[in-house]
């Protein structure tokens, strides 16, 4: 979908704050567990989950709505928690426009204490059964938030519509419907918690990088042209097809590479055009290559 003009300047703000909003202010999870013990709550065993660096333990999403087509391709996980404790969470936006070329990320160390009480959080909230009812709000154009979780050999998958907007009319919903969403909703803030203040920058290990038809690249607003910049990596997405037949093309960018056109995102922003070889300049989308993303397989439908 492509917004044009100061409509479009507005929704992109709108929606950048939004995602800020959900990350929530839920407290970091304490106790005489903190230390690394099991901690397992609610089980009187604990729980299993796998420990490696690019295990995803827990995810939570956000997507979907009436935003700018950009805005989805560079959106990224709210929270993530790897089997080796570590927790990554969306940074600060700044309040400007055009805002940075990457989301920026944040992260802080777990201990083996809080995953298990985090789990058993996960519980306590049912949120490890196959099927919760969460109802439908009689509201449109709005994110779906959907939250992961792998335990016990097993991946558990709970989606909520309009979860992150509590003033939906909840005229649709049942009162089991209410309490699950509010359930789903206090797990996420206590998970978004554990990233508090202790966090520090994330460098993610790779990029996706979209390189966008002139089709669903929306223009540029008078004023807000950019300077174009040289591509800095040998490893290029393919111009798009014309006519266009989707948002563009894609690549995955991982390696050196990867922390090269990092280091130039950093003197770019979201409306920069790039400049690869003798073609004309390109819009271009990125966001940071997390474990569990598929990449370009994300938005292979779109």
């Amino acid at each position: 979908m492509t917004v044009t003009g100061n409509s479009w300047t507005g929704r992109m703000l709108g929606c950048l704050l939004a995602s800020v909003a959900l990350i929530g202010c839920g407290s970091v999870l304490q106790g005489p567990d903190d230390d690394g013990g099991s901690g397992a709550g609610p089980g009187s065993a604990p729980y299993d989950h796998p420990s490696g660096a690019e295990d995803v333990l827990v995810s939570v999403t956000a997507d979907g709505g009436f935003v700018p087509l950009e805005y989805n391709l560079r959106n990224t996980a709210q929270f993530l928690l790897l089997g080796d404790g570590t927790a990554v969470v969306p940074g600060a936006m700044i309040e400007i426009y055009p805002g940075p070329a990457i989301s920026p990320l944040q992260a802080a160390r777990v201990s083996a204490g809080q995953i298990q009480q985090l789990f058993a959080a996960a519980e306590e909230a049912g949120l490890l059964d196959e099927e919760i009812d969460y109802g439908e709000p009689l509201v449109t154009d709005v994110p779906t938030t959907t939250v992961m979780l792998t335990i016990d050999g097993r991946t558990v998958s709970h989606s909520a519509y309009a979860l992150s907007y509590p003033e939906a009319p909840d005229a649709n919903l049942s009162a089991e419907q209410l309490a699950a969403r509010e359930a789903l909703q206090g797990f996420i803030d206590t998970a978004q918690g554990l990233a508090g203040a202790a966090s520090e920058q994330y460098v993610p290990n790779g990029v996706v990088a979209y390189r966008l038809s002139p089709e669903s690249a929306p223009p540029v607003e008078e004023g807000l042209e950019q300077e174009p910049m040289t591509w800095p990596i040998a490893t290029v997405p393919a111009p798009p097809a014309s006519p266009a037949t989707s948002v563009g093309t894609c690549i995955a960018v991982t390696g050196p590479e990867a922390q090269t056109l990092l280091g130039a995102l950093v003197e770019a922003n979201e409306l920069t055009p790039w400049l690869v070889g003798a073609d004309p300049p390109s819009r271009m989308a990125f966001r940071p290559l997390l474990p569990g993303d598929p990449g370009c397989e994300r938005d292979a439908g779109d």
